[in-house]
Protein backbone atom coordinates (compact mmCIF):
# COMPACT_ATOMS: atom_id res chain seq x y z
CA UNK A 1 0.00 0.00 0.00
CA UNK A 2 2.78 2.12 1.02
CA UNK A 3 4.96 1.56 -2.24
CA UNK A 4 1.40 2.25 -4.23
CA UNK A 5 0.61 5.74 -2.70
CA UNK A 6 4.53 6.59 -3.58
CA UNK A 7 3.58 5.78 -7.13
CA UNK A 8 1.08 7.82 -7.15
CA UNK A 9 2.69 10.89 -5.39
CA UNK A 10 5.27 10.59 -7.88
CA UNK A 11 2.78 10.51 -11.07
CA UNK A 12 1.08 13.47 -9.49
CA UNK A 13 4.22 15.81 -9.01
CA UNK A 14 5.14 14.93 -12.26
CA UNK A 15 1.89 15.28 -13.78
CA UNK A 16 1.86 19.11 -12.09
CA UNK A 17 5.47 19.77 -12.93
CA UNK A 18 4.35 19.21 -16.55
CA UNK A 19 1.79 21.40 -16.21
CA UNK A 20 3.56 23.94 -15.06
CA UNK A 21 6.26 23.89 -17.93
CA UNK A 22 3.19 23.87 -20.51
CA UNK A 23 2.17 27.17 -18.83
CA UNK A 24 5.48 28.64 -18.66
CA UNK A 25 5.85 31.65 -21.06
CA UNK A 26 9.33 31.17 -22.55
CA UNK A 27 11.45 34.81 -22.00
CA UNK A 28 13.23 36.49 -24.38
CA UNK A 29 16.81 36.96 -23.60
CA UNK A 30 18.53 40.15 -24.93
CA UNK A 31 21.93 39.98 -26.37
CA UNK A 32 25.06 41.23 -24.98
CA UNK A 33 25.67 44.25 -26.25
CA UNK A 34 22.12 45.42 -24.24
CA UNK A 35 24.29 46.03 -21.39
CA UNK A 36 26.80 48.33 -23.25
CA UNK A 37 23.98 49.98 -25.13
CA UNK A 38 21.13 50.62 -23.64
CA UNK A 39 21.85 54.46 -22.24
CA UNK A 40 18.70 56.66 -21.96
CA UNK A 41 20.27 58.79 -19.44
CA UNK A 42 22.73 59.72 -22.59
CA UNK A 43 20.08 59.95 -24.99
CA UNK A 44 20.60 56.08 -26.38
CA UNK A 45 18.19 53.12 -26.83
CA UNK A 46 19.24 49.83 -27.91
CA UNK A 47 16.50 46.91 -28.93
CA UNK A 48 17.95 43.72 -29.30
CA UNK A 49 14.74 42.51 -31.28
CA UNK A 50 11.95 43.02 -33.42
CA UNK A 51 8.17 41.76 -33.67
CA UNK A 52 7.67 41.22 -37.21
CA UNK A 53 4.01 40.80 -38.71
CA UNK A 54 2.90 40.53 -42.71
CA UNK A 55 0.17 42.83 -43.31
CA UNK A 56 -2.10 43.05 -46.51
CA UNK A 57 -4.67 46.65 -46.10
CA UNK A 58 -7.22 45.21 -48.68
CA UNK A 59 -9.09 48.40 -48.99
CA UNK A 60 -5.90 50.27 -49.63
CA UNK A 61 -4.49 47.74 -51.85
CA UNK A 62 -1.36 47.46 -49.85
CA UNK A 63 1.03 45.16 -48.41
CA UNK A 64 4.27 44.41 -46.62
CA UNK A 65 5.29 43.63 -43.02
CA UNK A 66 5.52 45.78 -40.20
CA UNK A 67 9.08 45.88 -38.01
CA UNK A 68 8.57 46.96 -34.23
CA UNK A 69 12.00 47.16 -32.25
CA UNK A 70 11.30 45.20 -28.81
CA UNK A 71 13.87 45.54 -25.83
CA UNK A 72 12.83 42.40 -24.10
CA UNK A 73 13.87 43.66 -20.70
CA UNK A 74 11.75 46.77 -20.25
CA UNK A 75 8.90 45.92 -23.11
CA UNK A 76 9.94 49.32 -24.61
CA UNK A 77 9.44 49.31 -28.13
CA UNK A 78 10.05 51.92 -31.29
CA UNK A 79 8.08 52.17 -34.18
CA UNK A 80 10.86 53.23 -36.66
CA UNK A 81 9.65 55.39 -40.09
CA UNK A 82 9.42 52.84 -42.96
CA UNK A 83 9.33 50.26 -40.60
CA UNK A 84 6.00 50.73 -39.16
CA UNK A 85 4.53 53.75 -40.47
CA UNK A 86 4.99 55.97 -43.76
CA UNK A 87 5.19 59.98 -42.37
CA UNK A 88 8.06 61.82 -43.04
CA UNK A 89 8.13 64.43 -40.33
CA UNK A 90 8.76 61.52 -37.43
CA UNK A 91 11.84 59.44 -37.62
CA UNK A 92 11.21 56.99 -34.84
CA UNK A 93 7.99 56.54 -31.99
CA UNK A 94 9.22 54.88 -28.64
CA UNK A 95 6.78 53.76 -26.78
CA UNK A 96 6.98 52.99 -22.81
CA UNK A 97 5.08 50.72 -20.91
CA UNK A 98 3.90 53.04 -18.35
CA UNK A 99 1.60 54.32 -21.56
CA UNK A 100 3.97 57.42 -22.81
CA UNK A 101 4.69 57.93 -26.44
CA UNK A 102 7.57 60.04 -27.20
CA UNK A 103 8.01 61.23 -31.19
CA UNK A 104 10.90 62.00 -32.74
CA UNK A 105 10.99 64.30 -35.82
CA UNK A 106 11.64 67.49 -37.34
CA UNK A 107 9.72 70.63 -37.40
CA UNK A 108 9.16 72.78 -40.75
CA UNK A 109 12.03 75.12 -40.06
CA UNK A 110 14.00 71.39 -40.03
CA UNK A 111 14.56 71.51 -36.00
CA UNK A 112 15.44 67.70 -34.41
CA UNK A 113 12.46 67.64 -31.97
CA UNK A 114 10.56 65.30 -29.47
CA UNK A 115 7.14 65.88 -28.06
CA UNK A 116 5.55 63.37 -25.29
CA UNK A 117 2.24 62.18 -24.86
CA UNK A 118 0.63 59.42 -23.25
CA UNK A 119 -2.19 57.10 -23.62
CA UNK A 120 -3.86 55.83 -20.25
CA UNK A 121 -5.29 52.85 -21.01
CA UNK A 122 -2.17 51.26 -21.79
CA UNK A 123 -1.56 50.99 -18.24
CA UNK A 124 -5.29 50.68 -17.73
CA UNK A 125 -6.97 50.86 -14.16
CA UNK A 126 -8.96 47.95 -12.37
CA UNK A 127 -12.32 49.51 -14.08
CA UNK A 128 -10.73 48.97 -17.86
CA UNK A 129 -9.16 46.06 -17.22
CA UNK A 130 -12.39 44.32 -16.13
CA UNK A 131 -14.35 45.81 -19.14
CA UNK A 132 -11.76 44.49 -20.96
CA UNK A 133 -12.15 40.89 -19.64
CA UNK A 134 -15.92 40.85 -19.80
CA UNK A 135 -15.20 42.05 -23.75
CA UNK A 136 -12.84 39.08 -24.12
CA UNK A 137 -15.55 36.45 -23.06
CA UNK A 138 -18.10 38.06 -24.73
CA UNK A 139 -16.59 38.76 -28.58
CA UNK A 140 -13.91 35.57 -28.35
CA UNK A 141 -14.81 31.61 -27.96
CA UNK A 142 -12.06 28.97 -28.29
CA UNK A 143 -12.37 26.39 -30.95
CA UNK A 144 -9.79 24.39 -28.99
CA UNK A 145 -7.22 24.83 -31.99
CA UNK A 146 -3.77 25.57 -30.52
CA UNK A 147 -0.10 25.44 -31.48
CA UNK A 148 2.93 27.07 -31.33
CA UNK A 149 4.60 30.06 -32.82
CA UNK A 150 7.94 31.00 -32.42
CA UNK A 151 8.18 29.19 -29.37
CA UNK A 152 4.77 30.55 -28.12
CA UNK A 153 1.70 29.20 -27.62
CA UNK A 154 -1.36 30.06 -30.07
CA UNK A 155 -4.81 29.81 -29.27
CA UNK A 156 -7.37 29.34 -32.04
CA UNK A 157 -10.73 31.59 -31.22
CA UNK A 158 -13.98 33.13 -32.87
CA UNK A 159 -14.01 36.61 -33.05
CA UNK A 160 -17.59 37.89 -33.40
CA UNK A 161 -18.53 41.50 -33.46
CA UNK A 162 -20.87 43.73 -31.84
CA UNK A 163 -22.25 45.53 -34.85
CA UNK A 164 -22.85 42.83 -37.46
CA UNK A 165 -23.02 38.82 -37.41
CA UNK A 166 -19.83 38.27 -39.31
CA UNK A 167 -17.55 36.00 -37.44
CA UNK A 168 -13.52 35.27 -38.34
CA UNK A 169 -11.19 33.01 -36.83
CA UNK A 170 -8.01 34.27 -35.10
CA UNK A 171 -5.22 32.89 -33.37
CA UNK A 172 -3.58 35.18 -30.55
CA UNK A 173 -0.25 34.16 -29.30
CA UNK A 174 0.32 34.56 -25.43
CA UNK A 175 4.23 36.45 -25.16
CA UNK A 176 6.02 37.21 -22.31
CA UNK A 177 6.04 41.20 -22.67
CA UNK A 178 3.02 43.65 -22.26
CA UNK A 179 2.07 44.03 -26.35
CA UNK A 180 -0.25 47.03 -25.23
CA UNK A 181 2.10 49.91 -26.35
CA UNK A 182 1.35 48.12 -30.04
CA UNK A 183 -2.51 48.67 -29.44
CA UNK A 184 -2.15 51.89 -27.56
CA UNK A 185 -0.33 53.45 -31.16
CA UNK A 186 -3.72 53.27 -32.85
CA UNK A 187 -4.66 56.28 -29.95
CA UNK A 188 -1.54 58.29 -30.45
CA UNK A 189 -2.89 62.43 -31.25
CA UNK A 190 0.03 63.23 -33.85
CA UNK A 191 -0.53 62.30 -37.31
CA UNK A 192 1.36 58.18 -37.41
CA UNK A 193 -0.20 55.27 -38.33
CA UNK A 194 0.27 51.54 -39.17
CA UNK A 195 -0.56 50.54 -42.08
CA UNK A 196 -3.59 48.37 -40.57
CA UNK A 197 -5.61 49.10 -37.33
CA UNK A 198 -4.28 46.89 -34.30
CA UNK A 199 -7.48 48.33 -32.53
CA UNK A 200 -7.60 45.57 -30.30
CA UNK A 201 -6.50 47.62 -26.97
CA UNK A 202 -10.26 46.66 -25.30
CA UNK A 203 -10.45 43.35 -26.17
CA UNK A 204 -7.17 41.66 -25.37
CA UNK A 205 -5.04 41.06 -22.33
CA UNK A 206 -1.63 42.87 -21.66
CA UNK A 207 0.07 39.44 -22.85
CA UNK A 208 -1.92 38.63 -25.73
CA UNK A 209 -0.74 39.44 -29.28
CA UNK A 210 -3.53 38.93 -32.25
CA UNK A 211 -0.65 36.83 -34.41
CA UNK A 212 -3.02 35.84 -37.53
CA UNK A 213 -5.99 37.46 -38.69
CA UNK A 214 -7.92 37.04 -42.19
CA UNK A 215 -11.27 39.27 -42.82
CA UNK A 216 -12.39 41.28 -45.67
CA UNK A 217 -10.72 44.30 -45.02
CA UNK A 218 -7.15 43.13 -43.45
CA UNK A 219 -4.78 40.00 -43.60
CA UNK A 220 -2.26 40.12 -40.48
CA UNK A 221 -0.07 37.47 -39.56
CA UNK A 222 3.43 37.24 -37.20
CA UNK A 223 6.18 36.11 -39.04
CA UNK A 224 9.04 36.62 -36.47
CA UNK A 225 10.45 37.52 -33.31
CA UNK A 226 13.71 37.66 -34.16
CA UNK A 227 17.26 39.26 -32.87
CA UNK A 228 17.37 42.22 -34.84
CA UNK A 229 19.32 44.82 -32.87
CA UNK A 230 18.44 48.53 -33.36
CA UNK A 231 19.62 51.88 -31.73
CA UNK A 232 17.80 55.09 -31.48
CA UNK A 233 20.36 58.01 -30.67
CA UNK A 234 18.26 60.74 -29.14
CA UNK A 235 19.99 63.15 -27.96
CA UNK A 236 19.95 65.51 -30.66
CA UNK A 237 16.23 66.28 -30.38
CA UNK A 238 14.85 68.94 -27.96
CA UNK A 239 11.97 68.53 -26.24
CA UNK A 240 8.69 70.73 -27.43
CA UNK A 241 5.65 70.39 -25.61
CA UNK A 242 2.26 68.81 -27.39
CA UNK A 243 -0.07 71.19 -28.39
Amino acid sequence: MLLRNSFILIILFLLQASWLHAQAVKRIVPDKQRALQWKPEKGQYYFSHSVVMAYENKQNKTKGQIKIHLDPVTGTMCFSKGNTFKEDQFDFIIAFQDGRYTHFGTDENGKKIKRTEKIADVKPDAETQAQQKENFTTYCTATGNKRIDFGFESIEYDLSYATSEAKDKVWITTLPFNVYPIYGFELIEVPASLPVSLDYLYLLGPNQLISDINTNDIMLKLSGINPDPYTAIVKPYQEVKLD
